[in-house]
């Protein structure tokens, strides 16, 4: 298994790339051994305009890098720094 810590998705988060992955669980336990206490989101998009055709490798984004569009995907948007309201 090899994992690339230095790629920017096309929206300008940095996120972790898993290649040559044969169980999940080794994803999880290299994050655990590396990055424990930190939260991981994994991002399956579907949408045909904004990503490209899936492949063999694994985008695991940190879960403060998703935030934004996790809220706006549920409807909110930010009015200061800590608030969300409903659009």
């Amino acid at each position: 298994m090899k994992v690339d810590e230095n790629y920017v998705d096309s929206h300008g988060r940095s996120c972790l790339v898993f290649s040559g992955v044969r169980k999940f669980s080794d994803v999880y336990d290299w994050l655990f051994d590396h990055y424990n206490g930190y939260k991981f989101g994994i991002v399956l998009d579907c949408s045909m305009s904004e990503y490209p055709e899936p492949d063999s490798r694994i985008y695991v984004h940190f879960m403060d890098d998703l935030h934004e569009e996790v809220a706006l995907e549920a409807g909110y948007i930010r009015k200061d720094k800590d608030t969300y309201v409903r659009k």
